[in-house]
């Protein structure tokens, strides 16, 4: 995406290296070893099994089945050969140590290997491990389409803690499973914490760099049956308590052509999702799936992601701070052409609160801006986006499902509507509050005290994203603002945000 730091490129190239560094490790003193799983390197070319072979490089396994047998010594390393295919589940038993993961990979030139499940539930299981990194392959399992199956799956199961989980470079496609989510539910990458005695989590885990499509039901989730507090539905005091995974990070990874959900957090503490690219969801699933979201977990800041291509108003829409999340920050996210929306702000049984989105972009998303559904809430607040309705585009730039009170600040945005097609409010609750917007061609708006109507002047509407929709020099936005605490010292486009701001998600001083 035009937008990713420096920073985030780089951390992707060092990944790179340390994936290239395994798949060239050396393994002369480990083919003098006695005993097949004691090699430090197991090599795979899966082919016809000859009986002779050993893991080295000479005589690679030649089945999945050879390698899942093994008892693999600390800090093992799994090797593809590139350009072959393996058909069925890689399970390897082993694990790493500080300074020394396993490392599942690949060797040799040309392709990456590929790992078809052949219709099995998992295709590359990692369970009850930790200091594991898998990188560099390509994963599919199309066979006996509609079955409950994964892509990968890192399982922890009354386990304890555990730590240092990496997945990059993984091509992730036609995981064609069924319409499941939860802890042993269809995913392209599912990370699952299941079981009830030992207490469980995940902690330093990164999912980086990685595409997934055409994947039912969803794309990238967490999951963890040590979930529960009485702050969501599906609460159970008699169940494993709430014991969130911590310093999780979903960065720069592409989806698309998904069934259900893109990117789910739950039970989580602290989680960082950016600069990702969604197009293509809710386009399978008879449920209600939305692009990126957390449910009962705290602190999750998702930015600079790009969502688009939800499919139907079952949901749909980009973007959803769900039941059972306090602290959840969404800012720097672009979101267009999606069916059901920009945003769903959601409690059911459940509650949430102390909720911020601030500095996003919308364009084009069709049918609401901000859903709320049922169930009450406060402390959400919406301020500094961007939302342009194009020609032939109607929204309803909040709607309110219920009368029950839903706490929504509505501060400092732009809603611009043009050509055919409305956009409007429709509220109910009494509990969402405007102030010092600008809204041009909007029915139904309540009271926005130090407000305007008139054009902000936005640049290239229909250009990319998020350059476009940028305040024009001369633009009645610039500094009309109001400041609101807690705010971000930049925008998504780096400008430092002024004294009063500007309205909109641009705080730059007009571009000529």
């Amino acid at each position: 995406m035009p937008w990713r730091s420096q920073a985030v490129r780089a951390a992707g190239a060092a990944l790179v290296a340390v994936a290239l560094a395994a798949s060239t490790a050396p393994a002369a003193s480990a083919a003098h070893a006695s005993r097949d799983s004691s090699r430090q390197v197991q090599y795979v070319d899966c082919g016809p099994a000859t009986g002779t072979e050993n893991g080295s490089r000479d005589r690679p396994w030649k089945t999945l089945d050879q390698v899942n047998r093994l008892s693999l010594r600390t800090g093992s390393s799994v090797l593809l050969r590139r350009g072959s295919r393996c058909t069925g589940t890689l399970a390897p038993r082993g694990t790493g140590r500080p300074g020394r993961p396993m490392v599942i990979g690949a060797y040799g030139r040309g392709a990456k290997p590929v790992v078809d499940g052949g219709g099995n539930p998992e295709t590359l299981l990692l369970r009850n491990t930790r200091w594991v990194e898998a990188s560099n392959l390509e994963i599919t399992n199309s066979g006996n389409p509609g079955r409950n199956k994964r892509g990968v799956r890192v399982q922890l199961q009354d386990y304890g803690t555990g730590t240092h989980y990496r997945l990059s470079g993984l091509d992730i496609h036609d995981i064609l499973g069924d319409d499941t989510k939860g802890t042993e539910g269809s995913a392209g990458i599912l990370f699952s914490v299941t079981g009830s005695t030992v207490p469980t989590r995940f902690d330093d885990v990164v999912v980086s760099g990685n595409t997934v499509r055409t994947v039912d039901r969803e794309g990238i989730y967490f999951a963890s049956t040590w979930n529960n507090r009485p702050v969501h539905g599906d609460y159970d005091p008699s169940g494993p308590v709430y014991l969130p995974s911590t310093r999780v990070v979903v960065r720069g990874n592409t989806l698309s052509d998904l069934g259900g959900d893109g990117i789910v957090i739950t039970a989580t503490d602290g989680t960082l999702v950016e600069h990702n690219r969604l197009d293509g969801f809710q386009r399978r699933s008879a449920g209600y799936n939305a692009g990126m979201w957390p449910w009962n977990a705290d602190n999750t800041v998702f930015q600079y992601n790009e969502v688009s291509g939800g499919e139907t108003t079952r949901d749909g829409m980009a973007y959803d701070v769900d039941e059972g999340t306090f602290g959840t920050v969404f800012q720097y996210n672009v979101s267009h052409d999606n069916a059901g929306g920009f945003f769903l702000v959601c409690t059911a049984t459940g509650t949430l609160g102390d909720a911020v989105i601030r500095y996003n972009v919308s364009r084009d998303d069709h049918f609401r801006g901000i859903e709320t559904c049922r169930g009450s809430f406060g402390g959400v607040r919406f301020h500094n986006n961007t939302i342009y309705v194009g020609a032939g585009v109607s929204q309803t730039v909040v709607n309110e499902n219920t009368t029950e009170r839903h706490g929504i600040a509505f501060k400092n945005n732009i809603v611009v509507k043009e050509g055919s097609g409305t956009a409007s409010f429709h509220l109910q609750s009494g509990g969402v509050t405007l102030s010092h917007n600008d809204l041009v061609n909007t029915a139904d708006a309540p009271a926005n005290p130090g407000g305007t109507t008139a054009d902000p002047l936005l640049s290239d509407p229909t250009g990319a994203l998020p350059r476009g929709l940028r305040l024009r020099s001369g633009s009645p936005a610039l500094r009309a603002g109001i400041t609101v605490p807690g705010s971000p010292g930049r925008d998504l486009y780096g400008n430092p945000v002024g004294n009063p701001p500007n309205m909109g998600a641009d705080q730059g001083p007009g571009i000529l």
